[in-house]
């Protein structure tokens, strides 16, 4: 059904605001909406374009406001899309965009949450799985990010940089080795390399102990 603009006018970074007879909104570019003026009657395959520009602009800032931020998944940036109730054709294609202009990257994304978590959290293998899998990636995206990450730095390095984050400088003992053992299982390090460390560390605390 045809309707009326109500009123319209320039926005900033060269928007254009549209409100029509009916109650609905659009802020399009300004050079979609070329000789729109107050009482212009507008069709209704025109205000469906409209709708779908103002869409479109609305979910690629969105998205690029995420994306300052840091990377996204593909899973969490469709979920972010959804959430803004988009017509399905406009999500997809602001998608494919993004895909297209390598802005969503599963592996990238992937890798850059395996060496920040590793450097910044101490986070080990179990536990990046588990989250990149809540983050919608892809079993073998996370293999190979992982492994990446495991080719550079052994998973027992990991732990002991974690390990030694945790301890301090100072000497070890029963008890600190208690804590950073409970520390390295819930930071996603295997059973055995916890073992290893643990150990190692026990060794130590023994040592000096015993004053060896």
């Amino acid at each position: 059904m045809a309707e009326t603009i109500a009123r319209c006018g320039p926005r900033p970074r060269s928007r254009f605001y549209i409100l029509l007879s009916g109650g609905r909104s659009f802020v399009v570019p300004e050079g979609e909406a070329a000789g729109f003026r107050p009482g212009m009657e507008l069709p209704e395959d025109e205000i469906a374009r409209l709708e779908r520009t103002d869409q479109y602009l609305r979910g690629k800032e969105k998205a690029l406001r995420l994306l300052a931020i840091r990377s996204r998944s593909k899973h969490e940036m469709e979920s972010a899309l959804a959430a803004l109730r988009l017509d399905p054709g406009v999500e997809r294609g602001i998608m494919q965009e993004l895909i297209d202009c390598g802005l969503v990257d599963d592996l990238r994304f992937a890798r850059e949450f395996v060496r920040a978590k590793t450097e910044l959290k101490n986070h080990g293998p179990h536990r990046l799985r588990g989250d990149l899998k809540r983050s919608g990636v892809a079993r073998s995206v996370i293999d190979r990010a992982i492994g990446e990450c495991c080719a550079a730095e052994s998973q027992e390095e990991l732990a002991w940089r974690a390990a030694r984050r945790k301890m301090g400088t100072g000497v070890p003992d029963v008890a600190a080795v208690k804590r950073v053992s409970d520390y390295l299982k819930r930071k996603g390090f295997d059973f055995d390399v916890v073992h290893k460390v643990v150990f190692e560390l026990l060794k130590r605390a023994g040592a000096e102990e015993t004053g060896d």
